[in-house]
């Protein structure tokens, strides 16, 4: 059952404006240490930085209509498998256990991607 669904697209020269403009503050304000090495090993780095921006709005949207209506930047980590598929963490937002797909995709001007909740635990405050 899907729970949420988002997504977003963004230009990847907005994304690489803030990055000649505010460097590292925007950069960890935003993306996750792990996030940075893997954009930045890529030569265009700034697409896969707006893909992974454009993730992260689609997976907060995602979350928002699953009920969880406050997310940092920094909750979600968008990482990629052996395989190069993209894969979500979250961190800090009291759930046990979150099924999340995630697609991202970029041309030369534009990123975009999708995010899909299927499952979501919440712990137990008692």
């Amino acid at each position: 059952m899907i729970l949420g669904i988002g997504c977003d697209i963004i230009e990847i020269k907005r994304i690489k404006n803030s990055i000649e403009k505010f460097g590292e503050k925007f950069l960890n304000k935003i993306f996750t240490q792990k996030e940075i090495e893997y954009c930045t090993s890529k030569a265009i780095s700034e697409q896969h930085f707006a893909g992974r921006f454009a993730a992260k709005e689609a997976i907060a949207k995602a979350l928002y209509q699953s009920g969880i209506k406050k997310v940092d930047w920094l909750n979600i980590e968008v990482l990629n498998n052996d395989l190069g598929i993209p894969f979500v963490k979250l961190y800090d937002l009291n759930l046990i256990n979150a099924e999340i797909k995630v697609s991202i995709s970029h041309s030369n001007e534009n990123a975009i991607a999708y995010a899909i909740i299927e499952k979501i635990e919440e712990k137990n405050n008692e």
